[in-house]
């Protein structure tokens, strides 16, 4: 299994990605396809990667490198590949980086979401279940969403939530 960055010019990548984050994601939980690709094409800490296996593409994963922290904002499996433990796979290569990494996850309170936070818990993310914390809107017309976090790594979200979100708002929300 390989990750690797996004191929611009390869129609066939670009079209798997946008393909799988709207059928992954709903719309309150995602930027617009072109602001993503626009993000990645500039110089920003912004990475969209793609998963192969066998030639084939399986996911991909899309991150923010803000220093002292990785932000990974967005993760999916293709349907085809779901519950073969690709996401396992993947998450466990993504989390060789040298760096904490922080996520959002939906609060626990459907079966689907109880079961996401069970699969990063099982890989060894921590859930900062007394820290409250919203995703900012992406769209002027929608609401934030109350999530929780998830760190992999040395951070203390407790100590320091101030800093963090500060620097999840400011550089990934643009808030």
């Amino acid at each position: 299994m390989e990750i690797r960055n996004l191929n611009l010019s390869d129609n066939k990548e670009v079209s798997f990605v946008e393909n799988l984050y709207i059928e992954s994601f709903p719309l309150s939980e995602r930027r617009p396809v072109e602001t993503m690709l626009e993000l990645y094409k500039d110089d920003t800490p912004f990475v969209i990667s793609v998963t192969i296996e066998d030639d084939q593409l399986v996911g991909f994963l899309t991150y923010w490198d803000l220093g002292e922290f990785i932000f990974a904002e967005h993760f999916a499996i293709s349907a085809e590949f779901r519950n073969g433990g690709y996401g396992r796979k993947v998450m466990e290569l993504f989390m060789q980086v040298p760096k904490p990494i922080i996520l959002e996850v939906e609060l626990p309170t459907t079966i689907l979401s109880e079961r996401r936070i069970g699969f990063y818990q099982r890989l060894g993310f921590r859930l900062w279940d007394n820290v409250q914390y919203q995703q900012p809107a992406y769209y002027d017309h929608t609401n934030a969403i109350p999530m929780k976090l998830m760190t992999y790594g040395n951070m203390n979200v407790e100590r320091d939530l101030i800093d963090i979100r500060s620097k999840i708002y400011g550089v990934v929300y643009n808030c």
